[in-house]
């Protein structure tokens, strides 16, 4: 089975299911697009598959999945992508809400190092 890789809407490879034995291998080969992909199979629901590495100018990913591992992949997969291809609903027009009296602490960065009892934060 193939089924076409589509990156920010537009197809970039291609995703090849096959058994080899009692096993199942996927191999996903795709244009490099300059970025991380986060590569999800999806149909009737989504199966996370994986991060393809780069290799001679393209982004490739092979999985080996095992019967029991293959239970779970969707039935009526229709293609990979990063996200859902299907439209989502457009946003409805809200109101502003009324703002809280007090903020909340945001802190000066995301991120906490304790050194010495102390909080940094960076």
């Amino acid at each position: 089975m193939k089924l076409p890789i589509y990156i920010d809407g537009k197809e970039e490879g291609a995703l090849t299911v096959e058994r080899q034995g009692a096993a199942t291998v996927m191999r996903a080969d795709m244009r490099d697009v300059g970025r991380v992909v986060r590569l999800t199979v999806y149909g009737e629901r989504a199966w996370y598959l994986g991060v393809p590495a780069p290799e001679n100018g393209r982004l490739r990913l092979t999985r080996r999945f095992s019967p029991m591992e293959m239970a779970r992949f969707p039935q009526n997969a229709e293609y990979a992508a990063e996200k859902p291809m299907r439209a989502s609903p457009e946003p409805s027009e809200k109101k502003p809400t009324e703002k809280p009296e007090k903020e909340p602490f945001q802190g000066v960065g995301r991120h906490v190092l304790w050194m010495g009892g102390k909080p940094y934060f960076f």
